[in-house]
Parts: C-alpha cells; sequence; structure tokens
C-alpha cells in the first residue's frame, strides 16, 4: 500500500475517533467504532497467522490502550459538556 495513503487513511480514522468519543453520552457507542474494528483487524490477523503475540505484543498492546485511553477521556470531557449544559438550564 502506498506509504501516503496509509497516512492520510490513519490521520481519517484517527479524527473520526476523537470526534466520536466526544460525543453526547447518548452516543457513547460511536466511539467504541474505531475499538472494536482494532479488535476486529488484530482477531483476523491473528488468525491468518501474521501476527504472534510473543513478537507483537507492544503492536497490539499500545495501540488498544491509546484508542481505549481516547474514548474514555472523550466520554468524560462529554458528561462533563452535558452536566455543564444541564446547570446551565437549571440557572435560568
Amino acid at each position: 500500500m502506498n506509504p501516503a495513503l496509509t497516512l492520510v487513511i490513519a490521520a481519517a480514522v484517527t479524527l473520526f475517533h476523537f470526534w466520536a468519543s466526544r460525543r453526547s453520552p447518548k452516543y457513547w457507542f460511536l466511539g467504541g467504532i474505531v475499538p472494536l474494528v482494532w479488535a476486529v483487524l488484530v482477531v483476523v490477523l491473528f488468525q491468518h497467522g501474521l501476527i504472534t503475540l510473543r513478537e507483537d505484543w507492544g503492536m497490539l498492546l499500545f495501540p488498544t490502550l491509546i484508542l481505549l485511553l481516547v474514548w474514555a477521556v472523550g466520554q468524560k470531557a462529554a458528561r462533563k459538556r452535558e452536566s455543564d449544559r444541564m446547570r446551565a438550564r437549571d440557572l435560568d
């Protein structure tokens, strides 16, 4: 695959993940799309023997943790924003 295309795809997925992770708590599942796709990709690669746990643990662990942390931070920010909005409505 073309390295420039790979970079563009990675940037688009990252931007989507940041955007989706900060959606309203009502749509919490949007931020889970990218981690779910990543998990499915890892399982498929593992089943086809393209990755091994012993050799590729860093490639598997760190992106997974980063994706989940972005999702968690985004959800926390969305909950705070929703709480602030509700508090502002109550003051009116």
